[in-house]
């Protein structure tokens, strides 16, 4: 059964396993993410009806493998029995293969159309296997040889009543799994045989979530599921942060372990969705928040959110942090203005310090308690320009109100008088730039009704001869309402070390 393209531009509800009527929107594509469902449906359609195929599908934290997984769903149901299963939201069970097989068999005997409970002689398998598997095997081994859990010994007689029980637990466990691996083929079977021809093989058992499992569980649900894999006509595709999961995988076996090839034993094929772009993951932040920001006090205003992405994106990516990371300076952000009532914020520098906390927080601590010498002049100490080039220069558009805010007029130092040459409007400005004006004025008085040197010989040079500037010439125009903003340290710093909290 092949596939034109899929089309997912428009939002839909969620309404797989687990789901509550309205409680959950699977937002548009913004990504074109559609084409790797369309290749994938076909090129693991094909596959599985020739054989049991498994499919690692990875992505990192934050690109969207859950929605992506969840439209796939939405879209391979209508053509072929599919099953999905949240391994986290499954988390507390001791015992992951009874939770894999439960799920699918309970959900392909829903789509074959049969809403009665599991039949009684299934449940007995289910129930056996659960009481010979994981942690409780040795104790069902010693209730079968007549033993008392706390009074016997492991030498003589005893013992070999204890081993014969556990190999004899042993092989109803390996029984009944092929029992149940049976009894999917045949709810399968049944519900593509039931459906008038509107589903076909191969069957999809699409598994999210693992790698936000606790280690433990990750690994012995790997481990187990494997026993299920080699069914013919049925397709697994685990979606996982692939990187974390062998970092969980570590953790069971050690740092020396060959976690990569330890998973490449699991899978056939491993396919990667492309990585989201650090702006797109804070737009779709603030999409998904429903931010409401008119009347949060900071500079450059929030005048829509785009100058609140642009910002994010541009210091986020000056320190080259994580989605995960971004997402926690994203919050903590919010979290800071949302309710802030005082002088107004200089947000670039705010979420600067939130960057540098999580990025060094040696560095965040001379900065924020004022240790750190403005310029690099200091013998002994680092200076901010230095601690600004240690990372990723940035440019991005920020509004300044280079005309209204400076007046009609600019006086030199000798008291003559020019005319403003530059007006309000969108500036393509330097963080570095940016941030060092800003940390200078912490410790610098400067008089609300002047302008700095800089700038009045920036200005009467254009006056002059008019031009195109540079970025750190289009900085400098901000000067004046940054000399206008929040200057006590104190107030950043005990906005920051409340919200940093907020794990």
């Amino acid at each position: 059964m092949s596939h034109c393209e899929f089309d997912w531009h428009d939002p839909i509800d969620w309404n797989g396993p687990g789901s509550i009527a309205g409680s959950e929107c699977l937002g548009g594509d913004r990504l074109e993410r559609a084409r790797y469902a369309t290749f994938l449906t076909n090129y693991l359609a094909a596959e599985g009806k020739q054989r049991n195929y498994v499919l690692n599908l990875n992505a990192e934290w934050g690109a969207g493998k859950t929605w992506f997984i969840k439209r796939w769903y939405m879209e391979l149901k209508a053509d072929y029995p599919t099953v999905y299963l949240d391994a986290w939201q499954q988390d507390f069970s001791d015992d992951p293969l009874l939770t894999v097989i439960s799920s699918i068999i309970d959900q392909l005997k829903r789509i074959a159309g049969k809403e009665n409970p599991i039949p009684e002689g299934m449940r007995q398998r289910l129930l056996g296997l659960f009481k010979v598997g994981g942690k409780l095997a040795l104790k069902a081994a010693i209730k079968k040889a007549g033993l008392e859990d706390e009074n016997f010994s492991l030498e003589g007689e005893e013992a070999n009543q204890l081993v014969d029980a556990l190999c004899s637990n042993q092989k109803e466990r390996y029984e009944s799994i092929q029992y149940l691996k049976q009894e999917i083929r045949q709810w399968v079977e049944g519900a593509v045989g039931l459906s008038n021809g509107e589903l076909d093989y191969p069957a999809f058992i699409l598994i999210d979530e693992l790698d936000r499992c606790r280690p433990s569980y990750a690994v012995e649900m790997l481990e187990t599921i494997k026993h299920i894999f080699d069914i013919k006509g049925v397709v697994f595709v685990l979606a996982t942060d692939t990187e974390q999961l062998q970092h969980a995988i570590k953790v069971i076996y050690g740092d020396g372990f060959d976690a990569e090839s330890y998973l490449g034993r699991f899978f056939h094929r491993r396919f990667t969705l492309g990585s989201i772009s650090r702006r797109e993951f804070i737009q779709q932040a603030i999409v998904d928040k429903e931010l409401q920001l008119e009347h949060v006090n900071v500079w450059p205003e929030i005048t829509d959110s785009q100058v609140l992405v642009n910002v994010l994106t541009a210091v986020c990516d000056h320190f080259l942090l994580s989605l995960r990371k971004t997402e926690q300076v994203f919050d903590r952000t919010i979290a800071s203005i949302i309710n802030y009532q005082g002088c107004t914020l200089n947000l670039i520098f705010l979420v600067y310090l939130f960057s540098l906390c999580e990025k060094n927080n040696g560095d965040y601590r001379a900065v924020a308690d004022g240790k750190m010498p403005i310029t690099d002049n200091h013998p002994k100490l680092k200076g901010f320009n230095t601690l600004t080039s240690e990372y990723e220069e940035q440019h991005f558009q920020c509004f300044i109100k280079a005309g209204s805010a400076i007046g009609s007029y600019i006086e030199d130092v000798d008291y003559e008088r020019y005319s403003n040459p530059f007006i309000d409007g969108e500036y393509m400005v330097s963080l570095r730039s940016i941030l060092a004006i800003t940390y200078g004025s912490l410790f610098e008085s400067m008089s609300d009704d002047k302008c700095s040197y800089r700038f009045i010989t920036l200005a009467t040079d254009c006056v002059k001869r008019m031009r195109n500037l540079t970025v750190e010439e289009n900085t400098i125009l901000a000067e004046k309402e940054l000399s206008q903003l929040e200057r006590r340290l104190k107030t950043y710093k005990n906005l920051v070390e409340l919200a940093v909290h907020l794990d």
